[in-house]
Order: C-alpha cells, then sequence, then structure tokens
C-alpha cells in the first residue's frame, strides 16, 4: 500500500486539464513516476509522479472509453524504465461538471453525502492492482500486494478543482478477482452477486455505528456501502520541486484536434536551438537549453513511435535527458557520439533554409532611345575644321553601322 501521493510540479496537473478546458470532456492518464520512503509516516511509502501518459481514449461529458490492455503499455514501461527507473504508479482521471450559474466553477459532487469513489471506480482501481502486483523477495511467488494509486480531479466546495488520491483493500482485490462483487446503479452501493454453478460467495459482513451509537453487524447481502472498500490517500507538491523531466511543453499524445505531435516542429525546434553546433564537453547555456527542451516525456515518448532513433540511441537519450546533473559538461556526450543522433543532425541541417549569398549589382546597359521628331542638329556642329582628316590617296568606305570611314578596299569594319 502507499500512504501519500506527490506530483512532482504543479504543471503536470495544469497540462492535464488542458483537454477538458477545450472540449469538456473527461480525460484519463496514467501517472510515470517511482516509489520513495515517506518520512512522515512510519515505514511510509509515497507515490511521485514525475509525467502523465494519455493513452488512446474516448472521452464523453460524463465519462470515457479505454481498451485494456492497451497496445503501447510494454513500450512505454520500457521507456519509463530506461527514464531513471521509472514506472507505472497509478492512474488519475477527471470527473468535472461546471456550474449551471457560473461555469468558471466546477460541482462539489463526491463527498461524505454522496460518495468518494462509486462503485463501478472502485472495483476497476481493484482491477488495475491486481493486474500491477509488487515485486518482494518475500513473498513466495515474488508478488505481493499493489501499490497502483488512484487519482480523482474533481470539484471542491468552493468551485475550484482538486486532486483526491485512494487504494483499494486488499479484501476489495480479494473479492473481485473472486467474481464476488459487481457495481450498482447507486454509485454509494455495492451489489454481492448470487452463488451458482462454479461461484461460492461465503457470508459477507460489515459493521457501522446506528442512530444510538451502538455498533451493529451486518450483513452485506445484497449490498453494502462502496467506503468499506476504499483506502484514502494524503496528497500534494513537493516545497523545493527538482522533476526527474524539465520540459512539459510538447505536444501531448492522443488528443487530435487538440495537439498534434509531427516531427517538422522537433526539427524546427532542434534547428533554432542550435543542436547541430554542440560538441563534446561543451557545456554551457546552449547545452542546457537543449537539455531542457529534450526532456519531455511526451517529446521522448514519440520519438520512439517514428523511427529517428534506434532502441539502443532512444535509451541513451531518456538516460541523458533525466540525468541529475545538468550543469555536467559531458553530460551530453554519451548522445553525441550516438548514429541515431548524428544522423538527426543531419537531417536538422538539411531542413535548415540555406542563405543566399547577396550578389553585386551589375552595371546596366542604358540603349539610347530614338531621338524626337523636332530634333535639329546645331549649325556648325560637323563642321570640316573638325572632321578628321580623310586618308590621302583614295576614297573611303564608310561603315553603314557605325559611320566608321574604313579605306576603299575593306571588306570589314575595322
Amino acid at each position: 500500500m502507499v500512504d501519500h501521493l506527490e506530483f512532482s510540479s504543479p504543471e503536470l496537473i495544469d497540462r492535464f486539464l488542458g483537454s477538458w478546458r477545450t472540449t469538456g470532456n473527461q480525460r484519463f492518464g496514467w501517472l510515470i513516476g517511482h516509489y520513495e520512503p515517506y518520512e512522515e509516516v512510519p515505514m511510509g511509502i509515497k507515490a511521485i509522479v514525475e509525467a502523465i501518459h494519455e493513452p488512446p481514449q474516448e472521452g464523453e461529458l460524463d465519462g470515457l472509453s479505454l481498451e485494456l490492455p492497451w497496445d503501447d503499455e510494454k513500450r512505454i514501461e520500457e521507456l519509463a524504465k530506461d527514464a531513471k527507473g521509472q514506472q507505472i504508479v497509478g492512474y488519475i482521471f477527471t470527473d468535472l461538471t461546471p456550474e449551471a450559474e457560473d461555469r468558471s466553477k466546477s460541482v462539489y459532487k463526491r463527498h461524505a453525502n454522496s460518495f468518494y469513489l462509486s462503485s463501478l471506480e472502485a472495483l476497476f482501481a481493484a482491477r488495475l492492482q491486481l493486474n500491477h502486483p509488487t515485486p518482494t523477495k518475500s513473498s513466495r511467488t515474488g508478488l505481493f500486494s499493489s501499490r497502483l494509486v488512484t487519482a480523482v480531479l474533481s470539484g471542491t466546495p468552493d468551485g475550484a478543482i482538486d486532486v483526491q488520491a485512494y487504494m483499494v483493500s486488499e479484501q476489495a482485490c480479494a473479492m473481485v478477482d473472486a467474481d464476488m462483487v459487481e457495481a450498482s446503479v447507486d454509485p454509494g452501493i455495492v451489489r454481492v452477486k448470487e452463488e451458482e454453478e462454479g461461484r461460492y460467495v461465503p457470508d459477507v459482513f460489515y459493521r457501522f455505528k446506528n442512530e444510538y451509537g451502538i455498533e451493529v453487524k451486518q450483513s452485506a447481502k445484497p449490498c453494502f456501502p462502496v467506503e468499506y472498500l476504499i483506502v484514502t490517500l494524503s496528497h500534494g507538491f513537493p516545497t523545493a520541486p527538482s522533476p526527474a523531466f524539465l520540459s512539459t511543453s510538447f505536444s501531448i499524445e492522443n488528443r487530435p484536434g487538440i495537439e498534434e505531435q509531427d516531427v517538422s516542429s522537433i526539427i524546427a525546434d532542434l534547428g533554432r536551438l542550435k543542436a547541430g553546433e554542440v560538441t563534446l564537453g561543451q557545456g554551457g547555456a546552449r547545452t542546457k537549453e537543449l537539455l531542457k527542451y529534450l526532456s519531455d516525456w511526451h517529446l521522448l515518448a514519440y520519438l520512439g513511435t517514428v523511427g529517428l532513433l534506434g532502441p539502443d540511441d532512444l535509451k541513451i537519450l531518456a538516460k541523458t535527458v533525466t540525468s541529475p546533473n545538468i550543469d555536467d559538461p559531458k553530460v551530453f556526450d554519451p548522445l553525441l557520439l550516438t548514429d541515431g543522433w548524428q544522423t538527426l543532425m543531419a537531417i536538422v541541417q538539411e531542413s535548415q533554409p540555406t542563405r543566399k549569398r547577396p550578389t553585386q549589382p551589375t552595371p546596366s546597359t542604358t540603349i539610347p532611345s530614338a531621338p524626337p521628331d523636332d530634333f535639329e542638329i546645331p549649325p556648325g556642329a560637323f563642321d570640316d575644321d573638325d572632321l578628321p582628316a580623310r586618308p590621302a590617296g583614295g576614297a573611303i568606305k564608310v561603315c553603314p553601322h557605325c559611320t566608321f570611314e574604313n579605306p576603299a578596299g575593306s571588306v570589314d569594319c575595322e
């Protein structure tokens, strides 16, 4: 079990809510992170969320549909493991309805007088916890219990939006695994299934205090409150954030019509950041800016689908962008030496617009225009005294094109 849920940065929640703010449809996402000791509780454990990955889904105003298991699950788990040992630590979904009078506020629908998790959500959580057991050396099977957290984004009493974190108990997981319970039309009630061939349903009881303050034991057949299956967790944000991924600006996956992921934008951004000019051991502001751009879970997950980097190169990239020491001038060197990165830089270089060299203006040749009709040659312009002397001893031949006077026997104009 987990005692506390921590989001490494408030931007994770803000980016996740972007889809609901745009469409009004509910949204689901897997929480990518890791576990650490939680010092506020003896032997406590907290789940730290570093990213939210959104699988393919169909959102609606009052719910959503998704396929489980999802096709990309194994690849995402392997990629998360390469990125500083991350894993799937839980999931999150929205349950938000704007108020009719003020649509900037959300309806407060999950409270003690209604429900915190519906019976359908609780049984869904139990099924997912069964599918994500915790590896341990203390168990004969090597697996025991689960640490998968359920997080809900819903309205608060003042109309704001807040996170609520839960798990379901081991009893809930056992009852789901034994096919003993099912969801009810009433979201706050869980139904116990009827016993039939192939299904044994033992007697189930629960305790509560009646109106006189007396503890009463009552049979859970045919139904019982869903609160008996839920474990409430605390949640929050770190006072000194140190996220594994430094950026959340890249487009989020599986948001058609809202955010689009494409290779051309990556190549353009790498060209803008002058990624091809980063050299071994360079360090400095340019390398840190490039590292921050690449340190984005959604970018990392997308690069694994387009073939720009091979599997081994992608592992090196995941390790590089989640390095705890980004000030180290050699932190980028392993990635620079990979064939995939060098090929990508060649593509970036070829995609950059070439600068045209400025050309020297060529002198224009002016063709004299014909003289106007009223043009007159001034008197004395061609006086015999101004003309060159004609060659002696014979006639001359005037060129009809340039009026040059050639000797009489000339064939070509000199």
